[in-house]
């Protein structure tokens, strides 16, 4: 069978373990090209207006996919992990599969991998996804393993520092040498020690609360154009890595000379362990999201933070005013908040890229004595922002 997998939404943590786990049972996977103009427009057409962007992207490339192949591939993220308490996806992301399943435009069979941690392990899913591809359980086991192993080798490259989509490609264009991957040699492993230590080095070397200092290691990818300002950007996988969606985001900042990192590049161990310091959050992936911004926001190498958003996400909004209410006022970092929606335009987003760069510019070589800070003002001013 040939197994569509939507380029959207979770396709962007999870795509590298399910094609290796469906190419492993025996089938073929087919992907959405990434977000364009007419893919979005269509998935706004089918859906109400009041839901979040990356919803409506996704729907734009299931209709892309309906024609070309036999089934469609969608995950049901229940529970991503164990907790003392309940743990649980967005919305959008549990019910994905029933969403799609009302789609009038969907192929006639719809697939689901469930992952429900807090339920039942990671092999349970894939047994069930398996059995419906009629694989046996044998073959199931094998295509499980090598799934983990290629997770584990696309994770590593996202720790290396490239964004989501920069990673995909990496993976799909084989092990890399130059990240110094090798398959199945404990990439993960290897990866998370170098920004752990990066962590540990941010928190002064004592892995204290207060420190402030040290840097994360270069990322690989991200780190190739140099500049005097670091920026920090939040937000989900799915807005890191669609440039459609975030309007060319990076594109602006490095452009405007900024050095920027990425949620994307911690490991778990060390968002674990800044989570610990933070209050306790239901949403799995937005207890992530705080913890990178308060690792962000204690570097003394990051000028600024930009936090990506849908409109309309309402885990957002929450995560969003615990980081300005417990983070920010404790260490003082620019913050600013870029709320996306589906109009196509980049002018907005490179305006506010480009100013927020210049303030921070303005604000690091005001310290250093003025004169090149007066320099910023003048240039952003004569450079006629749209």
């Amino acid at each position: 069978m040939r197994i569509g997998i939507p380029r959207a939404l979770m396709f962007y943590r999870y795509y590298p373990f399910l094609k290796t786990f469906v190419e492993g049972c025996g089938h073929e996977v087919v992907t959405s090209p990434p977000t364009d103009l007419g893919i979005l427009e269509k998935g706004t057409e089918c859906c109400v207006d009041d839901i979040c962007v990356a919803v409506k992207a996704f729907f734009g490339h299931v209709d892309h996919l309906k024609d070309g192949v036999d089934a469609l591939l969608v995950p049901r993220l229940v529970s991503v992990e164990k907790r003392r308490y309940d743990t649980f996806t967005c919305p959008k992301l549990i019910a994905a599969p029933d969403m799609v399943r009302f789609f009038p435009h969907r192929p006639p069979l719809l697939l689901e991998w469930v992952l429900d941690v807090k339920r039942a392990p990671w092999w349970w899913g894939c047994l069930r996804l398996g059995g419906r591809l009629g694989a046996t359980p044998c073959r199931v086991l094998g295509a499980y393993r090598e799934a983990r192993r290629e997770q584990a080798r696309y994770e590593a490259l996202l720790r290396g520092g490239s964004l989501p989509h920069e990673a995909i490609e990496e993976w799909e264009s084989g092990p890399g040498e130059a990240a110094g991957i090798t398959r199945g040699a404990g990439p993960r492993r290897a990866a998370g020690e170098t920004a752990a230590t990066g962590a540990r080095e941010a928190r002064g070397g004592n892995g204290g609360a207060g420190g402030n200092g040290g840097c994360l290691p270069p990322q690989a990818g991200q780190g190739k154009v140099a500049g005097d300002i670091t920026v920090a950007v939040l937000g989900h996988p799915y807005l890191l890595g669609d440039g459609m969606l975030n309007k060319n985001l990076f594109r602006w900042l490095r452009e405007s000379g900024a050095r920027v990192l990425t949620n994307s590049a911690f490991s778990d161990e060390d968002l674990e362990r800044e989570a610990r310091l933070l209050p306790d959050i239901s949403w799995s992936f937005e207890r992530e999201l705080l913890a990178a911004a308060s690792l962000f926001s204690r570097r003394c190498d990051v000028d600024g933070i930009i936090y990506l958003t849908s409109f309309g996400c309402g885990p957002d909004s929450l995560v969003m005013e615990m980081f300005r209410r417990e983070t920010l006022p404790r260490d003082g970092k620019a913050f600013m908040e870029v709320v996306l929606d589906e109009h196509s335009a980049e002018s907005g987003v490179r305006t506010r890229a480009e100013a927020f760069v210049d303030m921070l510019r303005y604000r690091e070589t005001k310290k250093a004595g003025g004169r090149l800070g007066a320099e910023a003002v003048a240039r952003a001013r004569a450079g006629g922002r749209t």
